[in-house]
């Protein structure tokens, strides 16, 4: 997706986890997709309820989070290509990969419904990835894979 995604690694961001995921959220609201790969953050790291990191993220961003209920844009079969007519998703969204992993497509907001995603990115276990609303979004996730989806709302000043 070379264009698309900005990966960042945990030793450009800090080292505590929360304050991490709010940089690298900061920095790419408004930008573009991005990929996060936390140096001294692992899965456990995001192992707590859904809502409880919903609550402490919109505390380091200063703007509402909330927990999504279940894979909102999974989609079953080998290709994971979001379909044709598939709505962009509305809110921006955080998927903290927690177990597993999970191969996902982006289609810009700029490229017609008909046309296909890029091609799939893996998210591993410990990773994060960062979707702008617009976006329209699909997931495969692999044997084993657990993940937590995150909707994040406007900034107050926005």
């Amino acid at each position: 997706m070379t264009g698309l995604l900005t990966c960042v690694s945990g030793a450009e961001a800090g080292t505590r986890p929360l304050s991490e995921l709010a940089l690298f959220v900061r920095t790419h609201r408004g930008r573009g997709p991005g990929l996060l790969w936390p140096e001294h953050a692992g899965p456990d790291d995001w192992d707590h309820p859904p809502g409880a990191l919903a609550v402490l993220l919109a505390l380091h961003l200063g703007c509402p989070v909330g927990e999504l209920p279940g894979p909102p844009v999974a989609l079953p079969g080998p290709a994971a290509e979001p379909p044709a007519g598939m709505p962009a998703v509305p809110y921006d969204l955080l998927v903290l990969q927690q177990a597993g992993s999970s191969g996902w497509r982006l289609r810009p907001p700029d490229r017609p419904a008909a046309e296909a995603a890029g091609p799939e990115l893996r998210l591993r276990a410990g990773e994060v990835l960062y979707v702008p609303g617009g976006y329209a979004a699909s997931a495969r996730p692999g044997r084993g894979a657990r993940d937590v989806r995150l909707a994040l709302g406007p900034y107050p000043d926005a």
